[in-house]
């Protein structure tokens, strides 16, 4: 059988003659299977061969900036143009439109995925802030090739120099592109692959030669097929590349499966509005191809050649509909394909992960500084659906002493589902400011559901602006069509969906077919189809719950201003952040296609930066998921211009965009069940999301729906959730509570329970795992509050560098080649806080796994985790250090779930790399906010955790936490080093920040030397304030006067006990120092000032390690 010809999803004979058109038409939604398949028996244009052209490099008399960096081929017998360029000296993009006539239909403009609007000014910002100077040169070294090479040349005048780093080699018959650089040697390895450029004169071969150091040699690191392009007219581009026997892939965004990297499968980037993510395939969470809400179409190449430095990463920039086919059909080729619009495919190379990271997010931009408080812990529930409820649960977090930053309020608090408004009648949300000013008090700060529907339902009693507004100034979404010409009247228009594996229909024009509103709606297709009044469609939550209505022209600037406005009465009554849903936009079935818009609803398009048809409208599966994109970029330029946030940073948690929507939004995984399917992918898929810059995203912990037949989630399953979550960047309980969903799911309601009748009906058998949920789950969310400031500065440092919060191990273990080979499987369920802080959590019941086996990467050692959050075992910060395990090995962890103290530190199995520091805070309620509510908060002490082994350094951010001038300027940025670091300025773009922080430094260096007869170890520790724009009263105020440093000390026995006199301190004299024999550690005291640059040296007998 071919393997296109899978069984799901099923294409059900059309029933009508409506159906038959709807099918045969090209501007549909097909699953990648039904795509390849039908691709490959269509008649395509495939070009045999290129040539070039001086005088296609022009426009007019003047040279073609798409050029500067690049050429534009032609293809054989008129057949069309193709551009390939060089974005910075190790990234090169290729560009394709059918429907180019001419090599000046290219345009120096990115679309709105990359930062800056044009390639001629990405590269001028890039090269200024990595302070590089390079250029592209063309070469033909023989009649069959065209030669591009990136070529980095010195500043130095008086001794210049040149440096080839890419060369993309352009065979001209039969086309085919092939890329070269220098790669290095990594740990053991046989012989790297050569490539031998062809022979031509000497001086040609000097420009072309390529500098390979010791160690290093030339090698392909991509290479398309021969003839790679193919097209179908306007709606179909497929790309073939090689795809590299040993190669593994990892990253694709959100995309679901059961292992990190993927291999022989067709995936398919369409934002969906696919609930339990069921609906295309009927597979569920583990299905690698179901099209999800997020589209990220972007992936990373390893171990295409074994044993070397060598990576490549490719990103689709394309707002329709992207296809990847990873040898599924071939398992040499790998095939990208995009349906509408132009082909757009960067490739990125790098040497590490955190370098292609570091490039990628470098093009497509880095998120500005987020409030502290959103890496807190938080709770929503669609069923909060009255101020007495909401209160409630605060009240009781409070009381259980869970700590507690974010409540989410779901559209329970509109009025009629009217977006921007609050219903307060007396038994809903009345006085909301009055509520908003108390939950403050409480340390909560709330946000609530907007989706981009504007209810068009009547409102006599109470005017409804934005609705008013919008219809006044034409701000709505218009009811205009490309027609089908086999269907063109709205009587013949039917919607295609997908669910549970299945193809259906809905026809707009039968009643039982729509929604059915309370009170009832009145929609006739025939009244608005394409006559040119707004467009009529609807959002449906189920039981008659949801509302009528027109959606912005998001695509517009005006309205995306207008927008941004509207948010000015909620946050006038005290909101906080914004939860932006329903976002591609989502609608009921028969309103449009796959919930969302009519395919061939016509929008304007503005997708292009100077696009100079942007007047054009384009059909909405052409841009699909543009929409999305703008109106997170909406909400968020709102929020920076709204009075009531004048300075403070703003947040906004989204459900689904398109790569680059980062710059705006945070991201959680749509809408899950509380199965163990969702649960065991949600880990996986919040690090692939960070492989591409994605900083705060995650799942809804616990999970959103039930699974049939519970009444609320299994009690294993929450904990375990909540331990995998415990350090992840976005950590909150959601869930429905709506009719035949579920009684609760907060940690405490677990132990209410047992107080309750209901209480008889659960087996006593499980008695043991409802005891355990609410201790269990407090203290790890307690531990999280004591590592808030470990999570604050890697969020911090993301600015910077790219990075993200919580990381794979294919970042932080470069050197460790089993992590993508045969250590992969644990590369989806272990992550790294920043870069020392392993977390492996158990993603299986207990009853089938009774211990956690997990990989410590190597070649580094590690400590097994020994901070507590101090809320228990006696108030205990940590405990002391036990022995040391060895970097590449195994480990069986006992953790069984139990409700008892000594229990809970070991849920979870977490080491600490040797060499780490760490730093620890009390635990506390909330994030304070000095600016506000908690001026006079009391001091919250950090405690430095300098943990013995490698050398290290720790960059630590000390700032109030909400403020934009406390984000890194300029001014700071330009005191930095040259190199990637220096980039923020030009992504965040945030013309308020003024680097009003405190950076600290600790650097840990370890020396061996004989001293007295013996030898000893001497760990020294330098701690230096670099940038101290928040002064010391200020960091008085939040941190106290000084901070407390903890220096380990490790034997190889656990029990063992250590003379501490034998340890030597030497340091500053403001500098006090203590040994600690119970914990078999030295603490030492040093205050916050900035002027005080302290040095202290630890040394012992190696014998006590």
């Amino acid at each position: 059988m071919n393997v296109l010809d899978t069984p799901r999803p099923t294409s059900d004979s059309t029933k009508t003659d409506a159906e038959y058109w709807k099918t045969h038409d090209p501007y549909i939604f097909q699953p990648a299977h039904w795509f390849f398949k039908d691709f490959a028996g269509r008649n395509t244009t495939q070009p045999q061969s290129v040539s070039l052209n001086p005088d296609d490099q022009r426009v007019g008399n003047e040279p073609n900036p798409v050029s500067s960096h690049g050429r534009i081929f032609r293809f054989n017998d008129n057949l069309g143009f193709i551009l390939v360029q060089f974005m910075r000296p190790q990234v090169w993009r290729v560009r394709f439109q059918s429907t180019n006539k001419s090599p000046t239909d290219f345009g120096d403009y990115n679309t709105r995925t990359i930062v800056q609007n044009t390639l001629t000014r990405t590269i001028e910002v890039l090269d200024a802030a990595e302070q590089v100077s390079w250029h592209v040169e063309l070469k033909e070294p023989c009649e069959k090739y065209y030669v591009l090479q990136s070529v980095v040349t010195s500043k130095n005048k008086e001794n210049p120099s040149r440096k080839v780093l890419v060369q993309l080699w352009i065979h001209r018959d039969p086309f085919k592109i092939t890329a070269v650089r220098a790669i290095k040697a990594q740990g053991a390895y046989t012989q790297l692959p050569s490539f031998v450029p062809v022979a031509t004169d000497p001086v040609l071969a000097k420009d072309l030669s390529i500098e390979t150091p010791p160690g290093s040699r030339l090698a392909i690191i991509w290479q398309t097929k021969d003839r790679p392009l193919q097209w179908l007219g306007d709606t179909a581009t497929v790309l073939a590349v090689e795809k590299p026997l040993n190669a593994k892939y990892t990253g694709f965004g959100e995309q679901g499966g059961r292992t990190m990297f993927k291999d022989k499968v067709l995936m398919n980037y369409f934002n969906f509005d696919n609930m339990r993510y069921n609906n295309v395939y009927g597979d569920g969470p583990y299905s690698e191809s179901e099209p999800l809400y997020h589209s990220e179409p972007y992936w990373i190449e390893m171990n295409a050649h074994p044993g070397a430095q060598s990576l490549l990463a490719t990103f689709v920039d394309n707002y329709s509909d992207v296809k990847v086919d990873l040898g599924l059909v071939d398992s040499t080729q790998l095939r990208v394909a995009t349906r509408f619009n132009s082909f757009q495919c960067i490739l990125i190379a790098g040497d590490e992960v955190a370098q292609i990271i570091r490039s990628y997010t470098s093009l497509i931009g880095r998120p500005q500084l987020k409030p502290r408080f959103v890496l807190g812990y938080h709770q929503g529930c669609y069923g909060y659906d009255t101020r007495a409820k909401v209160q409630e649960a605060v009240d009781k977090y409070r009381a259980y002493q869970i700590p507690l930053d974010g409540m989410h309020i779901d559209v329970d608090m509109q009025r009629d589902y009217r977006t921007f408004t609050i219903d307060t009648a007396d038994d809903k949300f009345p006085n909301p400011d009055e509520m908003f000013k108390r939950l403050r008090r409480q340390g909560v700060k709330c946000g609530t559901n907007i989706t981009p529907v504007i209810s068009c339902r009547p409102s006599p009693d109470k005017p409804y602006t934005t609705l008013d507004e919008g219809l006044k100034n034409n701000y709505f979404v218009l009811d205009l069509r490309d027609i089908d010409p086999s269907a063109p009247t709205a009587e013949q228009q039917v919607s295609l969906n997908f669910g549970g594996g299945n193809r259906y229909f809905k026809n707009p024009n039968r009643s039982d077919h729509l929604p059915r509103y309370d009170p009832p709606d009145d929609y006739r297709l025939r009244d608005f189809f394409n006559t040119g009044k707004p467009f009529r469609g609807g959002v449906d939550y189920g039981d008659s719950r949801g509302a009528p209505g027109h959606y912005p022209n998001l695509n517009r600037k005006e309205v995306r201003v207008w927008w941004g406005k509207q948010y000015k009465y909620l946050f006038d009554m005290g909101l906080e952040f914004v939860w932006q849903d329903m976002t591609s936009p989502c609608m009921a079935e028969g309103f449009g296609d796959m919930k969302s818009w009519p395919f061939r609803l016509l929008l304007d398009s503005d997708g292009w930066s100077g696009d100079p048809n942007a007047a054009d409208k384009k059909k909405a599966i052409e841009i699909w998921s543009l929409y999305s994109y703008n109106l997170h970029k909406a909400t968020f330029q709102g929020l920076q211009n709204l009075p009531a946030r004048k300075g403070k940073r703003n947040f906004i948690i989204g459900r689904g965009s398109f790569t680059g929507a980062q710059r705006f939004a945070g991201l959680w995984t749509g809408d899950n069940d509380s199965s163990w399917e969702f649960f065991n992918i949600s880990v996986a898929q919040v690090l692939a999301l960070g492989l591409a810059g994605v900083t705060i995203a995650g799942a809804d912990v616990g999970g959103f729906e039930p699974i049939e037949g519970q009444q609320w989630a299994d009690p294993e399953l929450l904990i375990r959730w909540y331990c995998a979550y415990s350090l992840l960047p976005w950590f909150r309980n959601h869930y429905s509570a709506k009719k035949d969903k579920k009684l609760f799911q907060e940690p405490y309601a677990y132990r209410e329970l047992q107080d309750k009748p209901d209480w008889q009906n659960v087996p006593e058998k499980d008695h043991n795992m409802y005891y355990s949920v609410l201790p269990i789950c407090r203290y790890m969310v307690q531990l999280r509050y004591s590592l808030l400031q470990l999570l604050y500065d890697a969020m911090f440092e993301n600015m910077i560098s790219g990075l993200p919060i919580a990381r794979s191990m294919i970042i932080t273990d470069p050197l460790d080649a089993s992590l993508y080979q045969a250590n992969q499987a644990y590369t989806r369920s272990q992550y790294l806080v920043r870069n020392d802080l392993l977390v492996a959590p158990a993603l299986l019941k207990q009853s089938e796994q009774s211990r956690r086996k997990l990989y410590l990467p190597g070649p580094d050692g590690w400590y097994p985790m020994n901070l507590r959050p101090g809320t228990t075992l006696g108030g205990s910060l940590a405990e002391r250090l036990h022995p040391k395990v060895s970097g590449g090995t195994y480990v069986y962890f006992d953790c069984h779930i139990a409700p008892n103290e000594e229990q809970l530190p070991y849920v979870t199995p977490m080491y600490i790399r040797e060499g780490a520091i760490i730093p620890q805070i009390g635990v506390r309620d909330s994030v304070p906010d000095r600016t506000r509510d908690d001026k006079d908060a009391p001091p919250n002490q950090i405690t430095i955790n300098v943990y013995p082994g490698k050398n290290n350094t720790y960059d630590m951010y000390l700032d109030d936490g909400v403020s934009r001038e406390s984000a890194p300027g300029s001014a700071y940025l330009s005191s930095l080093s040259a190199g990637p670091q220096g980039l923020v300025d030009a992504y965040s773009g945030d013309t308020e920040a003024n680097s009003i922080f405190r950076h600290v430094k600790f650097e840990q260096t370890t020396t061996r030397q004989f001293a007295k007869d013996q030898l000893r170890d001497t760990r020294c520790l330098t701690v230096s304030t670099p940038w101290a724009k928040y002064t010391d009263e200020q960091v008085k105020k939040d941190v106290g006067p000084e901070y407390r440093i903890v220096f380990w000390h490790s034997s190889k026995w656990p029990s063992a006990e250590m003379d501490l006199s034998a340890v030597i301190v030497n340091a500053n004299p403001e500098v006090r120092h203590e040994s600690d024999n119970v914990l078999r550690a030295t603490v030492v005291w040093v205050p916050v000032d900035a002027n005080v640059n302290a040095t202290i040296e630890v040394s012992y007998p190696v014998s006590y390690h």
